[in-house]
């Protein structure tokens, strides 16, 4: 899951400069700066609009953003570090410009994000991407409720981090939780994992134990691997459903 993610988020970040960490600092952005902001957020605003992998946001929402992202530490910042407005909008993450950043930065990218109301989008990105990692078809249903089952504060939480420093753990462990909220979409998961083809009735247990231990699943796919708790679910699917686990 890892691997999908990233290829998705390293064409949506934005990098910056920082400076310094006060307010002052941000308001001077928006009133002294005039064209030189202009330049950035009109360059980070094309590439969010363009971007054909990641969330599709409208001109609108795109310049909100964009705008948030410069006001965070200032064009005046950005170009005496010698960062362009292409190089800022194309940037990875901040991290990746190895610039200084308020204290308050992801707390203030997080509320950008829900007042541009790109949460949203990026919501149906997360759903999309974790279909698309397993390879696996769901009901039209099915897709709603993993949409739904993120929240919207944690989701603009986990993107925040990520447009600082490329990280996507939190965003992972969201992905893995949700599975405990939509039991089609972890037994389609599982049975998608089966070394052999399953009979209708080891199918249909599976989908039933599922159903029945949704909070356990969720457990086993947020720590994955050889957890314990990975182990439990094994051994608890393995004596509810025998017949799926004999040739």
């Amino acid at each position: 899951m890892r691997r999908t993610l990233v290829i998705v988020v390293a064409g949506l970040l934005l990098g910056a400069c920082g400076g310094d960490d006060d307010d002052a600092a941000t308001t001077t952005t928006a009133q002294d700066e005039g064209g030189k902001a202009d330049e950035y957020v009109e360059a980070t605003t094309a590439a969010l609009s363009e971007e054909s992998d990641g969330p599709q946001l409208d001109e609108t929402q795109a310049s909100c953003f964009a705008s948030e992202m410069v006001d965070l530490v200032g064009a005046d910042a950005l170009s005496e570090a010698g960062i362009s407005p292409d190089e800022f909008a194309n940037a990875d993450s901040f991290a990746d410009l190895e610039v200084d950043l308020p204290d308050d930065a992801q707390t203030r990218l997080s509320d950008a994000l829900v007042q541009c109301e790109l949460v949203e989008s990026l919501r149906g990105l997360m759903a999309s991407e974790f279909i698309s990692e397993f390879g696996v078809e769901l009901s039209p249903d099915a897709e709603t409720c993993l949409a739904d089952s993120f929240e919207d504060q944690a989701v603009a939480d986990g993107w925040a981090a990520t447009f600082l420093d490329g990280s996507t753990d939190d965003i992972e462990t969201q992905m893995a939780a949700s599975a405990g909220s939509c039991p089609e979409l972890a037994s389609e998961i599982i049975l998608s994992q089966a070394p052999t083809d399953l009979s209708p009735e080891a199918e249909a247990c599976i989908r039933s134990f599922v159903e029945a231990n949704s909070q356990a699943v969720s457990d086993a796919f947020v720590t994955g691997g050889d957890s314990a708790e990975t182990q439990q679910l094994g051994a608890q699917m393995a004596a509810a459903c025998p017949g799926a686990f004999t040739g």
